[in-house]
């Protein structure tokens, strides 16, 4: 029995059933897929970044509520740790027992390496100011240790709580070179890291400070959410979660300041120190400003 020629299919065309593509075919789909991919992976950083910026407001949205708590136990006084040239480092430890989770004081987006031998990672500080109206060379201490006239704080006495700083998000203290560019970079060198047992109710490493990007100041005030750059006009973008004094925590967009170190939140010491200034809570109005690292 004689076989049945085979048709012969055109130049190009394929049988049914065949699973390979043309080198065209392959270069299309590639093209497609490369095109979808850079539409889509700036759309998944943006949604990644967004989810670490939610779960770091919600870690500090727990700090506001155990540092609420403890400051209705303290007769709404706020933390004054007892070490001499820090008030309010510490404050970490204080709060710990109404928080109960060392997990909330990290910040998802704070990848800044700390050293080894650092006790853990804290991501964010206290206002100074709120632990102290006083520098350090006034404060007396008795022979117990115990330290006065330091003038911290209470709710009773904030006129604005809720424009005044209470927490932060901060890396640590920078050298005598500052101010470094902002945002502040990954090549500055810190002299002090912040970290911290924030099980142990005595520790005085959690840091506190004014916020302000300057020579020796302790901490800087880490804006590490959105695309932090600095346009032509002088305005910032991106921004950063605080909790302020009501113990609300919240985002703050990044707006024109005129030492560009700050935005929306006047960083820096109050009228008639050296250095920084930051703007009175009573002063805010009309400046662009909507928090400040100013008691009064």
């Amino acid at each position: 029995m004689r076989k049945k020629p085979m048709t012969r299919l055109p130049r190009g065309a394929r049988r049914w059933g065949s699973a390979a593509f043309t080198l065209i075919e392959l270069l299309v789909a590639i093209a497609i897929i490369a095109i979808l991919a850079a539409i889509l992976f700036p759309v998944f950083a943006k949604a990644r970044e967004k989810a670490r910026q939610v779960s770091c407001l919600s870690n500090q949205k727990q700090l506001g509520l155990g540092y609420m708590q403890y400051i209705q136990d303290w007769d709404e006084m706020f933390v004054f740790s007892e070490r001499w040239g820090g008030a309010g480092q510490g404050w970490g430890g204080r709060i710990y027992p109404y928080v109960k989770s060392t997990a909330v004081y990290a910040c998802p987006n704070d990848d800044t390496e700390r050293p080894e031998w650092l006790p853990g990672k804290v991501s964010y500080a206290q206002n100074t100011f709120l632990s102290s109206g006083n520098f350090f060379w006034n404060w007396t201490v008795d022979a117990n240790g115990v330290y006065s006239n330091t003038d911290t704080a209470s709710l009773a006495t904030l006129n604005s709580p809720a424009s005044i700083v209470l927490i932060y998000e901060a890396v640590g203290a920078v050298d005598g070179a500052a101010p470094y560019p902002e945002p502040i970079s990954k090549a500055a060198f810190y002299f002090f890291f912040n970290a911290g047992d924030v099980t142990n109710p005595l520790e005085v490493d959690s840091m506190a400070g004014n916020g302000a990007n300057a020579a020796w100041q302790t901490p800087v005030a880490a804006y590490r959410h959105g695309n932090y750059t600095l346009n032509g006009d002088g305005s910032i973008n991106g921004g950063a979660n605080f909790i302020l004094a009501d113990g609300h925590a919240k985002w703050l967009r990044v707006s024109p300041e005129n030492s560009g170190q700050g935005g929306v939140v006047s960083v820096g010491f109050p009228d008639g120190t050296a250095g920084t200034t930051c703007i009175s809570p009573e002063k805010l109005s009309g400046t662009g400003f909507v928090a400040t690292f100013c008691r009064q």
